[in-house]
């Protein structure tokens, strides 16, 4: 029999990754490949050289890319294919001169790719010089999306010459995909706003607030517009409608630390928290917005180029810096992230998140007592900190210190006076630390809290449900529990691969074979499942295909422990293992 130990271990884990607070947890892989650069040996050869650059900005380590750029180029000065090669690699690591210099050697050499006109008008925003920006963006872009930056930039170095309408002519006169509506809305209401046409940026952000498809591709400038509206109206001299927008905020992003400090100096006859007041912060918010929308899977390099171009024009705005250190966070570039979120200071409303984000680099750096410190520093001066509870619990839990987040999770529950939906998670995880602890009542009583907050939530739906049929109690309801879940997420393969496990725990072996063959089609690279449909086929009767995915399970790596137990399910079959780990549990020895 499949041990409950092992099944719930997999099943916990995968629980805490589904629901992590903060993606700073998921960077392993890209901390290893960026040491993994590190290791490169320099070469006195250019060719040895350029290898190593190409294989460092492959492994995303930007900054061995460009040590090892500079020596090829320092051998062949001439060479502008390799400039070129350089040339962003040096705007990724934020050395914006020495790309800028090298740019206009590209340039001189009578080469002028799009990209270096770019930079170029970076520079000349940078230096104020407005006129020589805009004659560095007139050009035929070949992509929508360069169409749209060269035009939002250029719109703002129309203000910065002080031409207003010839500003907001370019911008209504973009055209594009859909796409192009919320980042036009709102640059047309910045530069309203800019421009002092308070009336005219209530209007256009009012606009790109109710754009809320865009707002869903688009999540960081929507949460831009939300604080630019509610801006607009303060200086419109509406106040409380600037209050109102903070309140629909807080509804979509509960308890974010930007909306509530706004809101806190709107409630003392302040203007609320919003920085883009020049044509220099205007034309970084561009690249700001464009970044953080191509930071997606496969786009976090030329995210991460916008991004420095953003801090180049805003060095100390901590919204930059915030999106900027996350996106480094991402890329496994976790020191270069910690010393970029050490830099938002105190006052800043971005400083809770940024002391967050080094404690959760702290945890990913094994430095777990630092970790526990800097988030106790955080509960201690706000004790109310629903996220940083959450964060702390699944750092915790990271480490099987189940007891300890159970009684994270119980310290902030006790000052909850009347739990609501936002709560649902944090008696879901404290659910999972009861279950661990083998404090079942308590587990229960938790998860079915989580489930009154929020009714037919998945994961809680699926972890409750399972658990009572894995102890044999409530069969019916825990795998209509499980079935509602998968409704819920049908291309969720661990949903699934339980609702299968379900059935093979009922004794149903054929319908456990059909939704456990459709988890490994959704995932086939993770060996518990494998090992799971292994065990069905051969309930099934099916034992020359069971071997093959024990086998398989096997090569895939599975959990600690498991490995002993798939290995002699090969050797000698599921039903010995079964009749042996049954004759332990009745040993008068065992324990």
């Amino acid at each position: 029999m499949k041990t409950v130990r092992g099944l719930l271990n997999s099943k916990t884990l995968r629980a805490l990754a589904v629901g992590s607070v903060l993606s700073a947890l998921s960077s392993a892989q890209g901390f290893a490949q960026d040491k993994a650069a590190e290791q490169i040996v320099p070469s006195s050869s250019l060719a040895g050289n350029y290898l190593a650059a190409r294989i460092a900005s492959t492994d995303k380590d930007t900054a061995n890319a460009v040590a090892f750029y500079r020596q090829a180029i320092a051998l062949d000065p001439d060479n502008v294919d390799l400039k070129l090669k350089a040339f962003l690699n040096f705007i990724a690591n934020g050395d914006f001169e020495e790309g800028v210099t090298t740019g206009r050697d590209i340039i001189k050499a009578g080469n002028e790719p799009e990209v270096v006109n770019i930079i170029l008008s970076v520079d000349d925003i940078r230096r104020k010089n407005w006129v020589g920006s805009e004659r560095n963006l007139t050009k035929d872009w070949r992509s929508a999306l360069d169409r749209l930056m060269a035009g939002l930039v250029r719109s703002w170095s129309k203000i910065g010459q002080k031409k207003n309408e010839e500003a907001m002519k370019i911008v209504d006169e973009l055209k594009g995909p859909a796409w192009f509506d919320l980042f036009a809305q709102y640059h047309g209401g910045l530069i309203a706003l800019n421009a002092g046409d308070t009336k005219g940026a209530v209007k256009r952000l009012t606009t790109a607030f109710q754009n809320r498809a865009g707002g869903q591709a688009a999540n960081e400038t929507y949460t831009r517009i939300i604080s630019a509206l509610a801006f607009a109206h303060f200086k419109d001299g509406n106040t409380d409608q600037a209050k109102k927008i903070l309140a629909e905020g807080l509804k979509l992003q509960p308890q974010s630390p930007v909306f509530t400090k706004s809101l806190d100096s709107l409630n003392a006859g302040k203007a609320p928290n919003f920085g883009v007041v020049t044509p220099q912060r205007g034309a970084a918010e561009v690249f700001l917005n464009l970044g953080t929308a191509l930071n997606k899977e496969g786009g976090q390099q030329f995210a991460r180029i916008y991004m420095q171009l953003a801090r180049t024009l805003a060095p100390k705005d901590d919204a930059v810096l915030a999106e900027l250190a996350q996106l480094l966070d991402a890329q496994g570039l976790i020191a270069e992230a910690n010393e970029l979120f050490s830099g938002i200071g105190e006052k800043s409303p971005y400083y809770r998140i940024a002391r967050l984000e080094i404690a959760l680099n702290l945890d990913e750096l094994e430095n777990l007592d630092a970790a526990k410190a800097e988030m106790e520093s955080l509960l201690e001066s706000d004790p109310d900190d629903l996220v940083a509870y959450l964060s702390y619990g699944s750092v915790l839990a990271r480490h099987e210190k189940f007891n300890d987040a159970a009684a994270v999770y119980q310290r902030v529950i006790d000052r909850i006076e009347k739990p609501t939906r936002i709560h649902w998670n944090l008696f879901y995880r404290q659910g999972i630390a009861f279950e661990r602890t083998k404090q079942w009542p308590k587990a229960e009583a938790a998860f079915k809290k989580s489930l009154e907050l929020l009714p037919d939530q998945p994961s809680v739906l699926n972890y409750l449900g399972y658990s009572w049929i894995d102890m044999n109690i409530n069969l019916d309801e825990g795998l209509e529990m499980i079935r509602k879940a998968v409704s819920l997420r049908p291309n969720d393969g661990y949903m699934v691969d339980s609702l299968g496990w379900a059935f093979y725990r009922l004794g149903r072996f054929d319908e456990a074979v059909v939704q456990l063959e459709r988890a490994v089609e959704l995932r086939p690279s993770d060996p518990t499942i494998n090992d799971h449909l292994g065990d069905a086929y051969w309930k099934a009767g099916r034992k020359l295909e069971a071997s093959f995915q024990w086998q398989h399970a096997l090569a895939l790596e599975p959990p600690e422990g498991d490995a002993p137990r798939i290995e002699a399910k090969l050797k000698d079959g599921l039903d010995v293992v079964e009749q042996k780990e049954t004759a332990e549990e009745k040993s008068p020895d065992k324990g």
